[in-house]
C-alpha cells in the first residue's frame, strides 16, 4: 500500500488516495472528484490534513513551483513549507472555534480563518509571499460610521489598492478592480447559489438560477433555466444567448434549438465544450447553476465573493459591537436570516473552493441516500 501510494501522488500529488465508492468524472477543464460521506464537512478538513505533513507539502509546493519556472526550486520549497503548513493549520483551528462559538463571534474566526486559507493558496504560487508588509493589509474597508438605520444588504465593502484580498483576487485570475471601486452586499449575496431561496424570500430575484444540463451527444448539450430567472434579471432570451457566447471558448457557440421550449422553461443548445464555463457555479451537490456578470461584464471569482461578505461581516463584529449585537439578539432586522445561512454556507464551502483550487479539480463532499 505504501509503495502504491508513493507511486499515485508521484503522479497526482495533489490528490489523496480515492477511498472505495469515491467516482470520478474527467472533462477536458477540470476534473469532479465525488466523495460519499456521511459528514462531509468533516472529510473536507480530513482531507486537508495531506497539506499538513512536510513530506507531502514539499512534494506538492516543488511540483507548482518547477511548472511556474521558479529558478531556485529546492530553496523556494525550503522556505515556504512552513508557512504553507502553519497556514493550514491556523486556519483548522480558526474554523474549529467558529463552529463551536455563538454567532456573536462567529463572522470574525471565520474570518481569519479565511485569511489562513487564503495565504497558503497564495503561497502554492508565490514562495515569496509577503514580500513587503503591503500586502499583509486587509485590501477591504468598510464605511465606519454606519447609518442610525441600518440595513446589512445595503451595506457596501470598498477594494483598496493592495493588501492580502488584491493578491489572492489576482491569484484566482479575477479581472482588474479600480481603487475604492463598491459593491452593495446584496448584489454579492445575489450570486450564491446555496442562497437562492433565502434571498428570493428577502430580496427578491437571485442572480443565480438552477440549470440542467442534458446531454445529448459527444459535443452537443443543452442548457435548460426557469424563464422568471432570465427575466427577473432584466434579460431577454437573445441577451442570454449573447453573454453565455461571450464568456466562451472560440470552438464552442450557444444558440436557441428550433424545437419546442418546455412550459416556464428556456432551452439552450451548446455545440462544442460546455464544462467549465466560467458562468457556472456548482453547489454543494455538484449541480450547476447559471450568473450573470456584475454590472456589465465584471465576473468576480466565488471565493471573492465570499470572502468581502465575511469581511464585512467581521468588521460589524469586532468594531460594531452594540449594533451587531442588536441585530443579532433582539431579531430586529430581517438581515439576520441571510446572515446566519450566509455564514452556515460559507463556512462549509469557502475551504471547499480553496481545495479546488489548490488540487485544480472539484471536489464534491456528499452524503449517500441509504435505502429504507
Amino acid at each position: 500500500m505504501a509503495s502504491l501510494a508513493r507511486a499515485y501522488f508521484a503522479v497526482k500529488p495533489c490528490l489523496l488516495i480515492l477511498s472505495l465508492g469515491e467516482r470520478r468524472s474527467v472533462n477536458s477543464m477540470q476534473a469532479t472528484v465525488r466523495i460519499p460521506t456521511e459528514q462531509p464537512y468533516r472529510k473536507l478538513w480530513d482531507t486537508f490534513v495531506y497539506f499538513e505533513n512536510e513530506q507531502t507539502t514539499s512534494e506538492f509546493l516543488r511540483n507548482r513551483y518547477t511548472e511556474s519556472g521558479f529558478e531556485n526550486v529546492q530553496k523556494h520549497v525550503y522556505q515556504a513549507t512552513p508557512k504553507f503548513i502553519f497556514s493550514i493549520k491556523q486556519a483548522r483551528e480558526y474554523y474549529r472555534a467558529a463552529e463551536a462559538c455563538d454567532i456573536l463571534t462567529k463572522p470574525l474566526l471565520l474570518y481569519y480563518g479565511m485569511m489562513a486559507l487564503s495565504k497558503a493558496l497564495i503561497t502554492s504560487h508565490d514562495p515569496d509571499y509577503p514580500s513587503t508588509t503591503s500586502v499583509l493589509k486587509h485590501g477591504l474597508s468598510t464605511r465606519k460610521l454606519k447609518r442610525e438605520e441600518y440595513a446589512f444588504a445595503d451595506d457596501e465593502v470598498r477594494v483598496q489598492k493592495d493588501g492580502i484580498f488584491h493578491v489572492l483576487h489576482k491569484t484566482l485570475g479575477g479581472p482588474p478592480l479600480e481603487n475604492q471601486q463598491r459593491f452593495a452586499m446584496k448584489e454579492l449575496l445575489a450570486v450564491i447559489p446555496e442562497l437562492i431561496p433565502t434571498y428570493q424570500r428577502l430580496y427578491g430575484q437571485a442572480k443565480v438560477g438552477t440549470l440542467d444540463i442534458l446531454r445529448e451527444e459527444e459535443r452537443r448539450a443543452r442548457w435548460k433555466l426557469q424563464r422568471t430567472f432570465v427575466a427577473g434579471c432584466d434579460k431577454t432570451r437573445d441577451e442570454l444567448v449573447d453573454i453565455l457566447n461571450r464568456y466562451s471558448g472560440e470552438e464552442t457557440r450557444f444558440f436557441y434549438p428550433e424545437d419546442g421550449e418546455e412550459a416556464g422553461m428556456f432551452a439552450v443548445a451548446v455545440e462544442g465544450e460546455d464544462a467549465g464555463h466560467p458562468l457556472i457555479l456548482y453547489d454543494f451537490s455538484g449541480r450547476p447553476h447559471l450568473r450573470f456578470p456584475h454590472g456589465e461584464d465584471l465576473l468576480l471569482p466565488e471565493l471573492t465573493v465570499h470572502y468581502m461578505i465575511m469581511f464585512v461581516l467581521g468588521m460589524l463584529c469586532r468594531y460594531e459591537t452594540e449594533r451587531w449585537g442588536e441585530m443579532i439578539l433582539t431579531f430586529s432586522s430581517h438581515d439576520t436570516f441571510v446572515i446566519n445561512d450566509f455564514l452556515n454556507v460559507s463556512m462549509r464551502k469557502f475551504p471547499n473552493l480553496i481545495l479546488d483550487q489548490l488540487c485544480r479539480e472539484r471536489t464534491i463532499f456528499y452524503t449517500p441516500h441509504h435505502p429504507h
